[in-house]
């Protein structure tokens, strides 16, 4: 009866464990996408991926590959039918998260199985959940491969539990994950059977060299079959080890005659990567004494460590996923062992399961996710009037509209045939690939968020000054290539704050749209070479607020073509205090190729300014140049200026 009553108690309690894990993880991951967090567009590929699907269609625009194309995840089809019920976004992220929660229940029956007791089958289980990992995969959108940490330790269990038949389903369950997960489960067969070669070769044969077969199948029509017919090129993930080789076989022929380049590569990424160190730190490194497991995940951890991608290197992302089961499986059995031989005489069991939910925790403290899950809850408290302003922005676009987005936009304008995703224009180039990218006809809009970090940053990648590719092609900048992307069409601007959506005029050629007032045209504000001329500048009166926006009128002449766009800042300098910050506006009419135009700026998301006199100045930047200033450690940014500051005058801010 107390044995009953403590494997009750312990399955009580992690089943606590994994809903506390997946209502914070999904509520954070909800916080996150209604704030217009997301950085990617990894969620947004799916979700337009089955909205398509379950309308008779498989083009995913928003990648340009259709489903399957980028990576074989079949397993994405067993979505249809939920999101045709419940058609949002987070769906995704729900079923996600609440298989990743189910890792507590499942390693708590493993344990089981390896004969702890209750309490030490609770306190080990739980270590899946409060591992840092296991929050980050949660957290990061959505990807079919983070369904591979459950699916795998169901395939343990189903091992230990001596089912074949579930062996068999959770084996193919995993297989359907993603293309890689075939390496994974090839070498989980491999070395499986060397390690249990001692059975009978018919028991080995059904658990193993049948299962290894058809891992290996399914890798070459993966490879040779599906992708190549679906890919078209526009990916090209070999390009992330040409660093080691320009094919595969180059690469192993140079792993052998020329292992110090893999070595090199290795070492770059464990010493600037926490991949590695935050599976292994969380566990205290007893992973180090089961090597087979290591082994199994060595396909999919080489993968990682050799790509130059750092984002492979770290645990930010889902790439950990079929990992952490792996690494957890090898410190369990480690424990068991430890436990059998009586070796662990300086911890009293359960004292080292207590010792492991404690380095878990001091993990989490080190580079977990904790801190980032109260900041994201804090920023949704206060963000209400910005997610209302960016919401109602939205709003303008018909759901049957085509449609240019940033990433934190992707997602929720994903349930449409057209959406495209803005950094394609900017950076000019295919995903992974040195290849141009041909962006589309004209959409009907074009929202563009520049203060969006995961986009305009220097640090991600995509916005730059004109530049040349390793082959010597020069790549135009990456305001020219979105001016040339609207160029040749009509637009109707509406300039708020930090946001700008263009709607198409259709049936109208782009041209200047307005006249400047012919009194001022004997004097200008600035020019920019011969083609861009600022002819005025004006603001719409002297007081502003939340509900009385700052309108300030721009009148442009554009002459031949424009080779430099400049970015406007509004700088507000508060007179008693000292002071003072910036507004952006962004790119200035990147939508006109040539004649006379006005634009009109509304300014109205000043709620978290102190009220008072400002004085007022607009900057006019090269801001390409200086985001590739700011990540290379060049010049000052003053040298990107264009003009001297312009002042506006004062203006009064009101509560």
């Amino acid at each position: 009866m107390t044995n009953r009553r403590t494997l009750d108690s312990g399955q009580i309690v992690i089943t606590a464990v994994a809903a506390l894990f997946f209502l914070v993880c999904t509520w954070t991951s909800y916080a996150r996408w209604a704030d217009f967090g997301y950085r990617t567009f990894d969620l947004a590929y799916y979700v337009q991926a089955i909205w398509q699907l379950i309308h008779g269609r498989f083009e995913v625009s928003v990648e340009h590959v259709p489903l399957l194309g980028n990576h074989v995840e079949p397993i994405i089809f067993l979505f249809a039918p939920l999101f045709a019920v419940f058609r949002h976004p987070m769906l995704f992220v729900v079923v996600q998260n609440a298989a990743l929660a189910a890792m507590g229940p499942i390693g708590y029956k493993i344990c089981r199985r390896l004969q702890f007791d209750g309490k030490q089958a609770c306190l080990l289980s739980a270590v899946l959940l409060v591992a840092p990992t296991a929050g980050y995969i949660a957290l990061h959108e959505f990807h079919p491969e983070a369904l591979t940490a459950p699916l795998l330790l169901l395939m343990v269990q189903a091992r230990l539990s001596n089912s074949i038949k579930q062996h068999w389903l959770w084996f193919l369950a995993v297989l359907a994950c993603k293309e890689n997960m075939a390496l994974l489960l090839a070498a989980y067969c491999a070395v499986s059977w060397i390690v249990e070669r001692k059975r009978g070769f018919a028991e080995l044969r059904d658990w193993y060299i049948w299962p290894l077969i058809v891992a290996v199948l399914w890798f070459v029509v993966c490879t040779e079959l599906i992708m190549p017919a679906l890919n078209s090129g526009n990916i090209d993930y070999l390009a992330l080890y040409d660093h080691l080789g320009s094919s595969p076989l180059d690469i192993l022929h140079k792993a052998i005659t020329q292992p110090q380049s893999i070595g090199r590569a290795l070492l770059q990424s464990l010493m600037h990567g926490n991949l590695v160190w935050a599976l292994l730190f969380p566990f205290l490194f007893l992973p180090l004494l089961r090597p087979r497991w290591i082994v199994v995940g060595a396909p999919v951890l080489l993968q990682h460590l050799l790509s130059w991608r750092y984002s492979e290197w770290m645990i930010y992302f889902h790439y950990a996923a079929p990992l952490l089961p792996l690494f957890w499986i090898a410190m369990v059995e480690a424990v068991a062992n430890l436990k059998i031989r009586q070796s662990v005489s300086a911890f009293s069991l359960p004292g080292l399961p207590c010792l492991l939910i404690f380095a878990c925790v001091i993990a989490q403290a080190w580079l977990g996710p904790a801190a980032s899950i109260g900041a994201t809850t804090a920023d949704w408290l206060a963000g209400r009037p910005d997610r209302a302003r960016k919401n109602a922005f939205i709003s303008q676009i018909p759901s049957q509209a085509s449609v240019v987005a940033p990433f934190p936009y992707l997602t929720h304008l994903a349930m449409r045939e057209k959406l495209y995703s803005l950094h394609y224009i900017l950076k000019g180039l295919k995903t992974l690939s040195r290849q141009s990218y041909e962006p589309p006809l004209p959409t009907d809009f074009v929202l563009i968020d520049y203060l969006d970090s995961s986009t305009f940053d220097s640090s991600a990648g995509y916005y730059h000054p004109a530049m040349k590719t390793a082959d010597g092609r020069t790549i135009p900048s990456s305001d020219r290539l979105l001016h040339d992307f609207l160029k040749g069409s009509n637009w109707i601007a509406d300039l708020r704050n930090e946001l700008t959506l263009l709607r198409r005029n259709q049936g109208v050629v782009g041209t200047g749209t307005a006249s400047p007032n012919p009194e001022r045209l004997s004097e200008s504000v600035f020019e920019i070479g011969t083609h861009t001329q600022l002819v005025s500048i004006a603001k719409s009166g002297s007081v502003i607020s939340n509900v009385q926006p700052l309108e300030i009128r721009l009148s442009w002449r554009f002459q031949s073509e424009r080779d430099l766009l400049p970015w406007m800042i509004l700088r507000l300098a508060h007179a008693g205090k000292g002071y003072s910050t910036t507004l952006t506006k962004g790119l200035c009419a990147p939508e006109v190729n040539n004649g006379d135009h006005e634009e009109i700026w509304r300014v109205d998301n000043v709620h978290a300014l102190p009220a008072g006199d400002y004085s007022v100045e607009t900057l006019f930047i090269d801001n390409s140049k200086r985001a590739w200033y700011e990540s290379t450690g060049g010049s000052e940014p003053e040298s990107t200026l264009l003009s001297e500051p312009v002042p506006l005058g004062w203006i009064k801010l009101q509560p």
